[in-house]
């Protein structure tokens, strides 16, 4: 039994010393940097879409006889998505006109609806 024991001891105090032999990746400097690079970048591209948002919300306001007020723009990518809704449809493709005559719109995703009478 004394051997059993002393085996089982052994090899725990073996195994113990392997795992505390083994390292542990850590994070040097280069990759806090990269990190903060990724970061920087996210919160530049986050800038870029909502200064890109901006200006087709203004440009929307200029459009005359466009009622803006209840269209939402969201830019991603040079894609502005336009959700809402619109008096009619003349207005609604006035909006996706306006929209994708501003510098930087790649392309305008229309999501706008007519808005039904008594609604």
């Amino acid at each position: 039994m004394r051997i059993r024991m002393s085996s089982i001891t052994v090899a725990a105090a073996a195994s113990l010393m392997f795992l505390s032999a083994v390292t542990i990746p850590r994070a040097s400097a280069a990759d806090s940097s990269s990190d903060s690079t990724a970061a920087g970048s996210k919160k530049t591209v986050r800038t870029e879409n909502r200064a890109l948002s901006h200006s087709v919300r203004q440009s929307l306001t200029k459009v005359p006889g466009l009622d803006s007020s209840h269209i939402n723009v969201l830019a991603r990518g040079g894609t502005i998505t336009l959700a809402g809704y619109a008096p009619d449809q003349s207005q609604i493709d006035s909006a996706q006109t306006a929209a994708s005559k501003v510098a930087g719109v790649q392309r305008v995703d229309n999501r706008l609806t007519v808005l039904e009478p008594g609604n």
